[in-house]
């Protein structure tokens, strides 16, 4: 068997140390949705953002509802993966969860007013459901909604995934499984987007140890059989 350097087993660890960070790694997992409330703003007769969820019995998380034609309930629990936009494994298109992570950093902006906040959530809306935009509910205005919509649309138009990857991996989707929602009162659940989790800093530092360490097991378990 053909025997590894030191050099070659540090760069095996770069390697995966860099893949783990890298914001373009592919995943998809599966978690528990917690439905616990919402946050009161209130727009069209409808509630809008923020929906309040434990996700696979973590803190509580503040998510951006972006399918318009589903239900849910509370207290309600579904079975959701968590993907990465552009992946296009909803009923969304790839485009349609690009401009939704932008609507969606558009409600995560420091001091954005209430009223921005809801016609975003209201654009998002409208992406995934075009209908929207001719006829929009409780006699809501839609210019603000269109201005967000129609920022969205040209975000997206010059910041594709291709060459802009850093803002996209910044948001993930999460998308119901059919049949594993509980109560079964209005069928398939919605699809929520919030940011990605970080990676901590004590978590990359003990994976950096880690990886040192397997490095240096070898190196001396090369030196004794050499």
């Amino acid at each position: 068997m053909k025997k590894f350097g030191i050099s070659s087993v540090l760069a095996v660890s770069a390697f995966c140390f860099l893949s783990w960070l890298s914001p373009l790694k592919a995943y998809a997992t599966t978690v528990t949705m917690d439905f616990t409330g919402v946050g009161g703003a209130n727009s069209g007769g409808v509630y809008t953002y923020p929906y309040n969820f434990n996700v696979g019995g973590g803190p509580t998380v503040q998510l951006m509802c972006v399918s318009y034609l589903q239900e849910i309930e509370i207290p309600e629990t579904w079975t959701a993966t968590i993907t990465a936009i552009g992946t296009a494994t909803s009923t969304l298109t790839r485009t349609d969860e690009e401009e939704d992570a932008y609507l969606d950093s558009v409600i995560l902006t420091p001091g954005a007013s209430a009223q921005t906040i809801s016609d975003a959530q209201w654009a998002a809306w409208e992406v995934g459901d075009p209908a929207l935009i001719t006829s929009l509910p409780g006699g809501l205005d839609d210019s603000g909604i269109a201005d967000e919509y129609n920022l969205a649309v040209a975000f997206v138009a010059a910041n594709t995934l291709a060459n802009d990857a850093s803002f996209y991996a910044g948001y993930q989707l999460y998308v119901p499984v059919s049949g594993s929602e509980s109560p079964t009162t209005y069928g398939l659940p919605q699809t929520f987007i919030g940011p990605a989790p970080v990676p901590e800093p004590s978590g990359l530092i003990l994976l950096g140890s880690g990886l040192l360490a397997a490095a240096g097991a070898l190196y001396r378990r090369k030196k004794r059989i050499t």
